[in-house]
């Protein structure tokens, strides 16, 4: 009986697990529903679960002739919580991953502009430093500041 209540107990607890949702999980669907706090609390993987934000990371990479990584494409890996940089009217949404178990020689800070969906990224990739799709001195200097490239 006691075997029972320990297998029955064991099975709840894991439907439980199951069922709970992600702790830090974000639904990015809409950009301009997003508060501060929201973004702040969001991830590098957050954000790759939307199609647009996705679309944009390819766009640059497309125009930089360099192919995207598949970890990055993927998701990426570690990553820091996002960060709002607030430049003028223009309110960006600077996010960081990097390869899991390669973070010194594989990592990118991405520069995202909801309003334009224009996206920027600098850091390293094969221990090599990358600029993508950096248009202006404001987001250079913002990914410069981020990632420690000059």
């Amino acid at each position: 009986m006691k075997r029972a209540h320990t297998i029955i107990a064991t099975a709840i607890s894991i439907s439980a697990l199951l069922a709970a949702p992600m702790a830090h999980a974000l639904q990015i669907t809409n950009f301009d529903k997003l508060t501060r706090k929201q973004i702040e609390q969001s991830y590098y993987f957050d954000w790759n679960r939307n199609s647009t934000f996705r679309a944009s990371i390819i766009k640059a990479f497309s125009a930089s002739g360099i192919s995207i990584p598949t970890w990055l494409h993927r998701g990426g890996g570690p990553s820091a919580p996002s960060q709002v940089i607030d430049s003028g009217s223009t309110h960006f949404v600077l996010l960081n991953t990097c390869k899991q178990h390669e973070c010194s020689e594989n990592n990118v800070y991405v520069l995202f502009d909801p309003a334009t969906k224009a996206t920027a990224l600098a850091g390293k990739l094969d221990d090599k430093p990358v600029w993508i799709g950096v248009k202006n001195p404001t987001v250079k200097q913002i990914l410069s500041n981020a990632s420690g490239l000059r």
